[in-house]
């Protein structure tokens, strides 16, 4: 793909997109004044133990709460000394982010601890060496397990990402020693730190974006924020990084962003066909649906519909991807008799889909047409985003 990363700023939002030379791929959205703290690592202390649930209350940094499930870790990393193996009031131990707060919960955290490079996840709690399902090469699966093995890597485990598809395998041991360094270095620091201490914190969003998402997708990294394009030098002096000096038409005006996000909050999206797309949000799923509008007139039959449902499966695969929807997403596409073509319109779907970073599964068709589609949750999605900071705006 012959495509650029722009990252700008727009208010408060730095902005990064996935540029195509056509169109806007892909879109993320970092509030720089409330930055994500997911998959961060914190000293911990149990605050509460609640029987009934079989859970704890454990502050990770002043005054702020995070609830920890006991059955999903059976291994918490100890910071004091034990005489027994039950977690208990006043323990110290070492937690990870792994869901922000919402709404009326509170955030999770997890004793199972995540280190992120570009080929290798480090875990702790689970010592496999597992693969990203879409490593497809098997022979190159089992070189790097044997070779991982040999260094005797007792109380952590790998998950090799999908970027080492096309990545020399000493490259991909150099990382996984680094971060195991990197992981012992923590357990180190840990002992001498007092409780909500922060002992890591994660990339910045467009960071991690220029690492993994887009890697291979672009060929240059644009900026016109000149503290970002520090920063991006220093940390990929290996990548094409420039700096757009054009004070007179900034980025965010060149590549139209405000315009761009205004739309992906709009519940209508119309099609080049003349159909549409009506996209509600709502607080257990998303429903998408998917209306012939203009396009039909006066001709009705399963191939007229295939093609206007063709055409949709792809802009809701696009949209899905822009808008950051995610959980259960239902989509109502027009209703077509002929079996043949609802199971070409479920492969063109997943089809569509393949090419999303974050995981995502086309579950089945309803006996009512429905087509069910799963997305992990990773970050709010855009609307929830902006109306954030309508309500702080008091809009």
């Amino acid at each position: 793909m012959n495509g650029k990363i722009i990252v700008t700023k727009c208010s408060r939002y730095i902005i990064t997109l996935l540029y195509d030379g056509c169109h806007v791929v892909d879109i993320d959205v970092e509030d720089s004044d409330n930055k994500s703290d997911i998959g961060s690592i914190y000293v911990g202390r149990v605050m509460d133990i609640v029987k009934n649930i079989n859970a704890a209350f454990i502050e990770y940094k002043n005054g702020v709460k995070g609830y920890f499930s006991i059955s999903d870790n059976p291994e918490p990393i100890y910071l004091n000394n034990k005489n027994n193996g039950r977690l208990c009031q006043g323990d110290q131990i070492l937690v990870r982010l792994s869901k922000e707060a919402i709404k009326t919960k509170d955030p999770v955290l997890s004793s199972k601890l995540e280190l992120a490079g570009k080929y290798v996840v480090l875990t702790t709690g689970d010592t496999r060496i597992s693969f990203s399902g879409k490593f497809n090469d098997s022979i190159k699966k089992i070189k790097i397990k044997e070779s991982i093995n040999s260094k005797n890597y007792r109380d952590i485990g790998f998950i090799i990402r999908t970027n080492a598809l096309d990545a020399d395998i000493e490259k991909i041991l150099d990382e996984a020693e680094a971060l195991a360094v990197q992981y012992r270095n923590i357990i180190s620091k840990a002992s001498y730190r007092v409780s909500g201490t922060k002992l890591y914190e994660t990339p910045d969003s467009y960071s991690l974006y220029v690492r993994d998402v887009y890697s291979g997708l672009a060929e240059e990294v644009v900026t016109d924020e000149p503290d970002i394009y520090r920063r991006l030098i220093n940390e990929f002096p290996d990548k094409s990084v420039r700096m757009y000096e054009d004070n007179m038409l900034p980025l965010k005006k060149l590549y139209n962003i405000d315009g761009l996000i205004e739309e992906l909050l709009k519940k209508k999206v119309w099609l080049k066909s003349g159909a549409y797309l009506v996209i509600e949000p709502t607080e257990a799923l998303t429903v998408i649906d998917v209306n012939t509008g203009k396009c039909i007139k006066g001709r009705s039959n399963d191939e007229v519909f295939f093609k206007v449902n063709k055409e949709a499966a792809w802009e809701i695969a696009r949209q899905i991807r822009l808008r950051n929807l995610s959980g259960i997403i239902v989509v109502d596409f027009i209703n077509m008799s002929d079996e043949e073509l609802r199971i070409s319109l479920l492969n063109e779907l997943k089809k569509a889909i393949s090419s999303d970073h974050i995981k995502t599964a086309v579950v089945d068709m309803t006996k009512l047409g429905l087509v069910e589609i799963t997305r992990k949750k990773v970050k709010p999605p855009l609307h929830q985003i902006f109306e954030c900071l309508k309500c702080k705006n008091g809009e």
